[in-house]
């Protein structure tokens, strides 16, 4: 589950990225970009849905759009999960009623490939690090953590997404994604919902 940004609010981190990529291209040949028309902001990650878990699923999120209005988004600054994933840093507060909600209908829709130990953190992933590296850490889960050597450590690339800042958007679409046949594109749109809930006024959902 995901909201999109549009392409020119994230223009900044594109620049931003292109640098990085110039600055330390050594590191960065180490790391798999996630191609910029893929981007998007991660609310859940729901891993494989059995078809026979769609249905309900569709209709729960549907119902979680219906309830929560659209919200304000900000991309700025960069971090990391351990030394497996570096990403754009999102600002959390306006999209965490959103992300608890999507994650826990999608639980009591019987999906089984979230990932509810640990808070959810808003990021827009730019970079991951393969399973197979020899120098991942394993386990490593919360920005922060220095990774083991002789590994990529991302800290030169989260350094080098300090200072970027996109402006903030409106986000008025919830988006389930899905894994498409073509590597170049990743990700096709699986189903959408506009966000359509009153501003100000509490969901129970």
């Amino acid at each position: 589950m995901a909201l999109v940004p549009p392409t020119d609010v994230v223009d900044p981190l594109l620049a931003a990225v292109r640098r990085l990529r110039t600055d330390h291209r050594q590191l960065a040949a180490e790391v798999r970009w996630a191609p910029p028309e893929t981007w998007h902001i991660t609310l859940a990650f729901l891993g494989e849905v059995p078809a026979a878990v769609l249905p309900d699923l569709t209709e729960r999120l549907a119902d979680v759009a219906r309830k929560h209005p659209p919200a304000s988004v900000t991309i700025a600054g960069g971090g990391r999960f351990g030394s497996r994933v570096l990403f754009a840093d999102v600002d959390e507060e306006p999209l965490a009623p959103l992300a608890a909600a999507v994650a826990r209908e999608a639980k009591l829709a019987g999906v089984v490939g979230l990932d509810d130990t640990r808070a959810w953190r808003g990021h827009l992933t730019v970079a991951t690090v393969a399973r197979s590296h020899p120098g991942r850490r394993q386990g490593a889960s919360r920005s922060g953590e220095p990774p083991d050597a002789p590994g990529p450590d991302l800290r030169p690339m989260v350094a080098a997404l300090a200072d970027v800042s996109c402006r903030s958007w409106t986000a008025e679409m919830l988006i389930l994604l899905r894994s498409g046949p073509d590597p170049a594109k990743r990700y096709e749109t699986a189903a959408s919902w506009p966000l359509s809930g009153r501003p100000g006024v509490r969901s129970s959902c």
